[in-house]
């Protein structure tokens, strides 16, 4: 008899040390570490600053990758796919004329960061290091609407945890622009 409560007394104990040690496995002390860029979800600020009658938005999507890419009649689109980079998108729109057929006009400007860029300071052909392209969308029959590579101009960007600081201007070739600069700084929410 006293040998099966010494038995069961160890048992207990064995028992208690376990439950102990998987309690302590599974606690884990907060993280005081500011969330970065990169663990943000898709954020769209609208700004203030846009010429009269026209919106303008940034778009910042982390934890993605800018694809340029032509289709079979060699026109140029963008597509988003999952990646290590964070893409920025500014867009442009002059608000719609009432009683106009095919009165829209946007301009978008698009460009990739990498996560590990806390500063870039980048000008003409260099641009292409952020893959950065030119969208223009209206009823235009010059043939001046679609994507269109930016090789001329300056762009300078600084991001840290809490902001992103845009300064860019740029030129499309001939593709007449109403779009040429962007001076925003961005906090994120």
């Amino acid at each position: 008899m006293r040998f099966n409560i010494f038995t069961q007394i160890d048992f207990m104990r064995l028992l208690f040390l376990c439950v102990l040690m998987i309690l302590f496995a599974n606690c884990k002390s907060k993280s005081n570490t500011i969330p970065s860029l990169k663990t943000l979800q898709k954020q769209t600020f609208e700004l203030e600053k846009c010429a009269t009658n026209t919106n303008c938005s940034i778009e910042i999507t982390p934890n993605s990758n800018l694809l340029i890419e032509q289709d079979e009649l060699q026109n140029t689109y963008i597509k988003l796919a999952p990646g290590n980079n964070t893409i920025v998108k500014y867009e442009f729109k002059r608000k719609e004329l009432p009683n106009v057929a095919d009165g829209n006009y946007s301009e978008l400007i698009y460009f990739e960061i990498d996560e590990n860029n806390k500063q870039l300071f980048l000008t003409n052909g260099a641009l292409q290091n952020v893959k950065m392209i030119y969208g223009r969308f209206c009823y235009c029959k010059d043939g001046t609407s679609g994507y269109f590579k930016v090789t001329q101009g300056r762009l300078k960007l600084i991001k840290n945890n809490k902001e992103l600081r845009i300064d860019l201007n740029f030129k499309v070739g001939k593709i007449p622009q109403l779009l040429t600069e962007i001076k925003e700084t961005i906090t994120f929410k």
